[in-house]
Order: C-alpha cells, then structure tokens, then sequence
C-alpha cells in the first residue's frame, strides 16, 4: 500500500481509478498492521486495484472527510463512489468474495 498524506491526493486516486482502496491505520493500533499484510496478500489477486493506506491519527481532516473515527478502516471506492466499509471487526473472507465480485463486475 501507497502512504497518502494530504486530502487532495487520496481525493485524485480516488477519482483517478476504476477501483481503490484506502486503508486507515493509528499508531496505537495493534490490529491495523496485522489486518494490513493479510489485505496486502489477497490484494495481489487484483492488479488493477491501487491500494492506499493513512494514518488517520496524524491525518485527522482526512480521517474526518471518510468519517473515520476509530482504526482499522477498509474502505473500497468503486468509479469514486463508496462501495464496501469495514473495520476492525471484518470478515477477511467475506470482504475478499465481496472484492472479487466487484473486480470481475468491472474488469
């Protein structure tokens, strides 16, 4: 994953890309960086995805324009729109059924 900083780049690879992924992670989140490598790895299923990740601690207008409020965040745009939310309680294998469904609706 691409660490983004300023609201106007995620805003751009959002906008830019049929599919993207932004991920919000904390410092004090001990979740965040296992939940990471385990979307990373089945992310390599699906090239054209682009996959961002934010701290949302240290980016909190960020955090605050996708109402992020707590982390792990999982949040997939599809064509700019908001199309799966999930946190830290996510269903790894649901979530990736869920993505392969949308990735070969549109690829």
């Amino acid at each position: 994953m691409i660490k983004l900083d300023t609201l106007e780049l995620v805003q751009n690879n959002i906008n830019q890309n049929k599919m993207t992924v932004v991920y919000f992670t904390g410092n004090s989140c001990g979740a965040c960086e296992v939940i990471k490598k385990k979307i990373e790895k089945f992310l390599e299923n699906y090239p054209k995805i682009k996959a961002y990740e934010i701290n949302g601690e240290e980016n909190t207008k960020i955090a605050y324009k996708y109402s992020v409020f707590s982390m792990p965040v999982f949040l997939l745009f599809i064509e700019g729109k908001e199309s799966i939310r999930t946190g830290k309680h996510v269903d790894l294998l649901s979530l990736e059924r869920s993505i392969d469904r949308y990735y070969n609706m549109i690829y």
